[in-house]
């Protein structure tokens, strides 16, 4: 990364960064605010899909769990197809540019989203040929004839779904690597910290405002919302966001055919990778099969769809207060305590938390509470647990390459647990999804338990 100018003695701050002379105070609120707009699109799927599926798509609910689950699979379907791609081009266009089309492509999709059955009825979409796509996306071939009924609308919500991904994709990554371009080697920690505070801020209001915009005014102006709050940041993104790109020689090439050789000698990178891989999705889990469940639960308690997905609202909101205080709590930890200590520690709160809500009687129930709290305490550790440990091991020069890889690991757990915690979910119930998450995090924290002495040698042999 290039300094492009050197920090100035008595140059203004914002947040206590220093702010290179080519920018502006202005420039870096709105890479916060613009952060946490992108920020509230990584949960706002998750709390409208369940209510839009039993509403207005009408599904079968016997499909509701693996339905809801390949729907929220397809950012991470995205994420694994462009990531790379979409990192090489914002070095060759800039970060601007792409954060701009995020929100314009997020905008046009949510709408279309919204009127899927309008957009099937137009396109004449068999409704043979669409359940049998969606009867076997969903690992049910045999049951396409289920599906007819409301096959055509299911099949054009996928495809804006995973055009909503490419959106997702498109800005996120952005506003991280701006951080970094905004910033000197000095402050930039306080700039990834910044960032961090808008995504966490970021998703604990997003399931307030969601979750009463549902519940109040129903699931078709949740979507409406969206495509406004999209048009919100495609225009500040235009107007008060300025690159600052580093100096195009400096700019290095690679992927991660270079990252796995290394990772490979590492038990430290192995460590946080696998971490990554399987901790990760824990946020997606819950938010996808418990605004689910409570939603499939809805007629039991006497209770709309969009009060269901309000209730359920509720512990994700505590989940995200808790992992937000816990952040500060964590990194103290990390450097007194110790890293591997500190994510053996957050795996037994994780997975404590995934299995207390398996066994919790409904979605509304006090366990459910005491198991976000776990659940939101563990995924602040074992996030900051990993990326600290792959910093650590990572060679000078490939830290961001190693990082990189490190993220990749996201999408690729989230696939498999979203699936197959879908299919579980109707298959076995609810409490099926949430075992599965539990006990991958319990075996994990016993594999890094029973390796923790040949990670601490290599620790003190670097």
């Amino acid at each position: 990364m290039s300094e492009n100018k050197q920090p100035a003695e008595n140059a203004p701050k914002f947040a206590g960064i220093e702010v290179p002379p080519e920018l502006s105070k202005t420039n870096f609120f709105f890479l916060f605010f613009c952060t946490f707009i992108i920020g509230m699109f990584m949960s706002i799927p998750a709390i409208i899909q369940p209510a839009f599926l039993k509403e207005i798509i009408k599904i079968n609910p016997d499909f509701a769990g693996s339905v809801n689950g390949l729907l929220q699979n397809m950012s991470q379907i995205a994420t694994l197809l462009f990531v790379a791609a979409i990192g090489a081009l914002s070095d060759k266009t800039g970060r601007k540019i792409l954060a701009f089309f995020s929100f314009v492509v997020m905008a046009i999709a949510f709408y279309c989203f919204g009127i899927s059955n309008a957009i099937a009825e137009v396109l004449n979409i068999p409704s043979g040929f669409a359940a049998t796509v969606c009867a076997t996306l969903s690992f049910m071939p045999d049951k396409a004839a289920a599906f007819e009924t409301f096959a055509p609308g299911l099949l054009v919500t996928y495809i804006m779904r995973f055009i909503i991904g490419i959106g997702l994709i498109l800005g996120y990554p952005q506003f991280i690597t701006m951080v970094a371009d905004y910033t000197y080697e000095k402050d930039r920690g306080k700039g990834m910290a910044g960032n961090g505070v808008a995504m966490g801020l970021a998703s604990i209001l997003v399931f307030g405002i969601f979750g009463v915009i549902v519940k109040k005014m129903g699931v078709i102006s949740g979507i409406n919302a969206a495509a406004i709050l999209a048009v919100i940041g495609m225009v500040f993104t235009w107007i008060f966001l300025k690159d600052r790109m580093p100096e195009r020689a400096q700019v290095k090439k690679g992927g991660l055919k270079e990252v796995f050789p290394v990772v490979k000698k590492s038990i430290s990178l192995k460590v946080s990778y696998m971490c990554s891989l399987i901790t990760r999705a824990d946020i997606i889990i819950l938010a996808t099969f418990l605004v689910t469940w409570s939603v499939q639960s809805a007629d039991k308690f006497g209770l709309t769809s969009g009060a269901a997905t309000g209730k359920a609202m509720i512990p994700m909101i505590v989940m995200g207060v808790v992992s937000l205080f816990a952040f500060p709590v964590i990194g103290i930890l990390l450097d007194k305590w110790g890293r591997i200590p500190t994510i053996l520690l957050s795996l037994v709160g994780a997975a404590a938390g995934m299995l207390l809500i398996a066994v919790a009687p409904s979605p509304f129930s006090w366990m459910i509470y005491v198991a976000v709290v776990l659940a939101g305490v563990g995924m602040a550790g074992s996030i900051a647990g990993a990326n600290t440990l792959a910093t650590d091991a990572s060679p000078k020069s490939m830290v961001g390459s190693i990082l990189g890889g490190l993220n990749t690991m996201q999408p690729i757990g989230a696939i498999f647990f979203v699936a197959a915690g879908g299919f579980l979910f109707d298959k076995l119930g609810p409490g099926a999804s949430f075992v599965l998450k539990g006990l991958a995090n319990l075996l994990l924290f016993i594999w890094i338990f029973m390796i923790k002495g040949a990670i601490q040698a290599e620790r003190e042999d670097t």
